[in-house]
């Protein structure tokens, strides 16, 4: 039966912020007796949302049913504990003798991944074997306890990627942030993929998986992308295009000639056949013979490679016959 001389307050929200999963963050509501004779008599306390605000049990109010002697306050605990990622509202409502009652306290959190992780992908372009290009990242520890960091390369070419630096070690204090430095040395011909995974425990979200990828590899490369043969005082003259074949994989290697005079420019000799083989140098003869009569000439060599993203790579030819 409510008594019309008890009143109360309590306190009217409670914010907890971000809390990561598997966390559990307390705090506490303030219970007021305003009345002056009779005593405050809290019968139940219930939760709109009882997987994730609870009383804690803590504070000074005690177990219920509380009684709250006239015009004192005291506390009770309440705990945040989310079990997803994402804000989370609930009502805390208090069933007592006041004419009030029942009273509710407004209560209010995000649930937040316990780790996060500053880049979700990282993203390679076309890198040249024999080349370590590398990419960093943040990674932050949430949770109100320090926890331990593993980390692991899986996928289809998951050879071609390793840790090399940054600031990450075994362990990651609480709200503390370490940065991963991870290498990619091409070892495929054309697309490569991984997935990195961050575990951190104890954490119930953990492991997080970092996809990776990378452009089309890049297995060689011609020199130079121009030959000038000047004014020639004989009736041909040869000058060599070198191709430097960088990866573990034989080439296929092919090579025509076009533009305004192309017919006095042959790919006569050299060292390439039809092949480049894997971690050489070969060298392509260009043969200039002018037909002109003293006019300058030109035309253009383009020389491709099977599995090269920068193929054909193509050589200006310039030259004039006296």
């Amino acid at each position: 039966t409510a008594t019309p001389t008890t009143t109360m307050s309590v306190t009217a929200s409670l914010a907890f912020g971000n809390v990561a999963i598997g966390q559990t963050l307390a705090k506490n509501l303030t219970v007021d007796n305003r009345g002056a004779v009779h005593p405050l008599v809290i019968s139940s306390v219930t939760s709109s949302d009882p997987s994730e605000y609870v009383l804690s049990g803590t504070g000074t109010c005690g177990a219920i049913p509380i009684i709250v002697a006239p015009k004192t306050t005291c506390t009770l605990g309440v705990t945040f504990a989310p079990n997803v990622v994402g804000a989370h509202g609930a009502t805390l409502t208090l069933f007592d003798n006041a004419t009030s009652s029942p009273q509710h306290s407004t209560l209010s959190g995000t649930g937040i991944k316990g780790l996060t992780i500053s880049k979700s992908g990282l993203l390679f372009g076309s890198e040249k074997f024999g080349l370590k290009p590398a990419i960093s990242f943040s990674v932050t520890n949430h949770q109100t306890r320090q926890v331990t960091l593993n980390e692991n390369f899986s996928g289809t070419n998951a050879a071609d990627f390793s840790i090399t630096g940054g600031t990450c070690t075994t362990t990651l204090g609480t709200d503390k942030a370490c940065t991963v430095v991870v290498t990619f040395k091409p070892g495929a011909l054309g697309t490569e993929s991984a997935a990195l995974s961050i575990a951190d425990s104890p954490d119930p979200l953990s492991p997080y998986a970092i996809a990776i990828s990378t452009g089309p590899t890049i297995p060689a490369t011609v020199t130079p992308t121009s030959i000038a043969y000047g004014t020639l005082k004989t009736t041909t003259k040869t000058l060599d295009a070198t191709v430097t074949n960088l990866s573990g994989f034989s080439l296929a290697l092919t090579n025509s000639i076009g533009g305004a005079n192309a017919g006095d420019f042959t790919v006569a000799g050299g060292t390439c056949g039809v092949t480049a083989a894997a971690h050489s140098s070969c060298t392509a003869a260009v043969k200039f013979t002018p037909t002109g009569g003293g006019a300058a000439e030109s035309a253009s060599v383009a020389v491709s490679l099977a599995n090269d993203p920068t193929s054909p790579h193509s050589i200006s030819l310039t030259g004039t016959g006296q």
